[in-house]
């Protein structure tokens, strides 16, 4: 008597649609994994990395409040949008964004803690460790992490805007379709392929080395588009802060050296660890990705930026100049 393999199974009407089902499942929890963080989850996910003190979230600073009220008006953004966004108080020293103003579940936005430092000394107080150990604040490389922590409050809006725009868009939409878009491209090709070369008659390590090849490409897919939408959008939120006028613009360039400068001084501190995160020049190391602008492309374009300004000033001082001659 022969046993029925196990993999004939799916090859039925029955395990076709277990299949189907099982594909439609996975896709559907993928883009909700996604979306929900950003959506009926955007509490919770601020929840988990929301700066706390003694077991208790810390409040965003008088300061900060003022500083962000400041920024929502700089950006001319509509009452509408004021009331779907708010600020709270992120772990960490990057600044934090989720969710969106399109969507009726709002935005929040993370301000970290060294936007309240001032001195060398609100470091100390702080008592700051990179892999668990103290930081010298008297070295070469303290001072230069200590002065790459400290921002201007020029600088402070630069980056507040920087978020708030970032909320100004559909993108978390658009990568919550990416996986069920992605899954089902692999899915359809790899049924239309079995049927047009007849593949469900042959051994079972050809359509394995099948999906393994549609995988691969659909999970390349994937991150493709993924990536391309957030350098998009970063791209578009550079281009509107240069709007707001020449003194942003350099704080634009201030801002991203500051954040090349911590990267470089965190490679020395963490060792192997941060030769294998940075970049000699502070750039955050990808293996063949590219999920952000690298920061000193960003920086370079708001230098290009503050060029082209100045020339332009320049030539209409020499045209005053000819007319009144």
């Amino acid at each position: 008597m022969s046993v029925k393999r196990p993999v004939s199974w799916f090859l039925s009407d029955t395990g076709r649609k277990f299949s189907f089902a099982l594909i439609t499942g996975t896709g559907l929890a993928l883009t909700a994994a996604r979306f929900a963080p950003h959506s009926i989850l955007l509490n919770k996910y601020k929840d988990i990395v929301h700066h706390y003190s003694n077991g208790k979230p810390v409040e965003l600073p008088k300061e900060l409040q003022e500083r962000y009220e400041y920024c929502l008006n700089l950006i001319n953004l509509n009452d509408v949008h004021k009331k779907l966004i708010s600020p709270f108080s992120v772990f960490g020293y990057d600044l934090f964004y989720a969710g969106s103003t399109n969507s009726r579940f709002g935005a929040v936005i993370g301000i970290p803690v060294n936007f309240t430092y001032k001195t060398l000394q609100d470091l100390e107080k702080d008592n700051i460790q990179v892999n668990q150990k103290g930081v010298d604040w008297t070295s070469e490389i303290g001072q230069k992490l200590a002065n790459a922590l400290i921002l201007p409050e020029k600088v402070q809006q630069f980056a507040i805007c920087r978020e708030i725009l970032m909320t100004q868009n559909n993108k978390f939409i658009y990568e919550s379709t990416y996986p069920f878009a992605c899954l089902f491209l692999v899915y359809n090709m790899a049924h239309y392929i079995n049927n047009k070369l007849n593949l469900y008659k042959g051994p079972v390590s050809l359509r394995f080395t099948l999906y393994t090849i549609l995988g691969l490409f659909g999970l390349g897919t994937y991150l493709l588009m993924k990536d391309m939408t957030e350098v998009y959008y970063e791209t578009e939120v550079d281009r509107k802060l240069c709007e707001l006028g020449p003194e942003y613009i350099e704080s634009g360039i201030i801002f991203y050296d500051k954040l090349l400068q911590r990267n470089q001084a965190l490679r020395e501190l963490m060792g192997k660890e941060g030769e294998r995160k940075y970049s000699k020049l502070g750039n955050e190391n990808f293996f063949l990705r590219q999920p952000r602008m690298a920061l000193m492309h960003r920086k370079q374009f708001f230098e290009e930026q503050l060029r082209n300004k100045q020339n332009e000033t320049h030539d209409i001082s020499n045209n005053k100049v000819n007319v009144e001659m």
